[in-house]
C-alpha cells in the first residue's frame, strides 16, 4: 500500500468519530476519543520508547487501539469468497497476521503526525440504523484535504467497531482484498502459504 494511504489510514483511526450511542450510554464518538485520548497520550509520552523499542510502543498501541477495530471481521471481508473454503485454523492465522500486519505499520507511521486533524462533518439526513453509522470527514493534512468516509457497527457488547474506511474515493476494505487476491492468484490458491506473504505485501 502507499505510504500516503497508510498515513491517512492512521491518522483517520485516531481520531476516528460516529453517532449512536452504545449500550453503556456513550455515544460512537465519544467512545472512539476515549481510544483517541489514549492514542495521542501514548504518542505525546512515548515516543522515545518507539525509537529504543519499538516492540513495546506496538503493545502499548494495540492495547488502546483495539477496542474500535473487528479485526476478525475485516479480516474475513478481506478474504472474501476465499474465506469460505478456509479452515477455522486458517481464518484465525489470516486474523492474527492481518491484525499485527496493520498495527506494526499504524505504529510506526503514527508518530509522524503532529498538527493533521480529522472534520466530521454534520449528516445531511437522518441515520436509518441505531446499529450502524456512516460518517463523512475531512482529512486535513500539511498539504491537502481530502475527504473520507467510515462505517462503524454497534456489536453484540454494544462497542462501536471500525469495518471500512473510504479515503478520496479509495475503498481500503477492497484495497485489501484486491491484494489477498492477487496473492492467492500468484500462490495457487495456497491459503497457508499467502498468509506467511501477507506481511510483505501490506
Amino acid at each position: 500500500m502507499k505510504i500516503l494511504q497508510l498515513k491517512i489510514f492512521a491518522l483517520i483511526l485516531t481520531f476516528t468519530s460516529g453517532l449512536y450511542p452504545s449500550d453503556d450510554g456513550l455515544l460512537a464518538h465519544q467512545y472512539a476519543e476515549m481510544t483517541h485520548n489514549n492514542i495521542i497520550e501514548i504518542i505525546q509520552t512515548q515516543n522515545e520508547l518507539f525509537e529504543e523499542d519499538p516492540d513495546s510502543f506496538t503493545r502499548l498501541i494495540s492495547d488502546a487501539f483495539k477496542p474500535i477495530v473487528d479485526f476478525d471481521r475485516i479480516a474475513k471481508n478481506v478474504m472474501g469468497k476465499y474465506s469460505k473454503a478456509a479452515s477455522i485454523d486458517q481464518m484465525q492465522a489470516f486474523s492474527l497476521v492481518f491484525e499485527n500486519s496493520l498495527l506494526e505499520t499504524y505504529s510506526s507511521t503514527l508518530v509522524e503526525f503532529k498538527d493533521e486533524k480529522i472534520n466530521v462533518l454534520s449528516p445531511t439526513k437522518p441515520q436509518q440504523s441505531k446499529t450502524k453509522a456512516r460518517v463523512y470527514i475531512e482529512i486535513v493534512t500539511s498539504s491537502n484535504t481530502y475527504p473520507g468516509r467510515y462505517s462503524m457497527y454497534l456489536d453484540q457488547e454494544g462497542r462501536w467497531k471500525i469495518i471500512n474506511i473510504e479515503i478520496n474515493g479509495m475503498n481500503l476494505g477492497k484495497i485489501f482484498r484486491n491484494q489477498f487476491y492477487s496473492l492467492m492468484e500468484k500462490n495457487q490458491g495456497d491459503i497457508d502459504l499467502v498468509i506467511k506473504k501477507w506481511v510483505a505485501s501490506v
